[in-house]
């Protein structure tokens, strides 16, 4: 996943690239703006995106409501709030 920066705007490209830089040439012909970072991501993250997704500049926004429906269960070590009592 590749973050990049136009103007006053954040754009994120999904490439599946062997490392950051091999994903970073990949998407150069994409004109996504100046390259901000990079990561590499795990399999469990890939799997919650669409495969269409990847190779597309999206918004930050598009990318959180891409991954939005498939989201994972919170660990099992996560303390849940535990409703007021009136």
């Amino acid at each position: 996943m590749l973050r990049y920066k136009r103007g006053d705007e954040t754009r994120v490209v999904i490439i599946d690239g062997m490392s950051v830089a091999h994903a970073r040439m990949m998407a150069a012909f994409l004109n996504p703006g100046t390259f901000v970072e990079g990561r590499k991501i795990d399999r469990a993250s890939a799997a919650r995106l669409p495969r269409w997704a990847v190779g597309l500049v999206l918004t930050p926004r598009e990318l959180a409501s891409l991954a939005d429906g498939k989201k994972k269960p919170p660990a099992l070590n996560v303390r849940r709030r535990r409703p007021e009592a009136d």
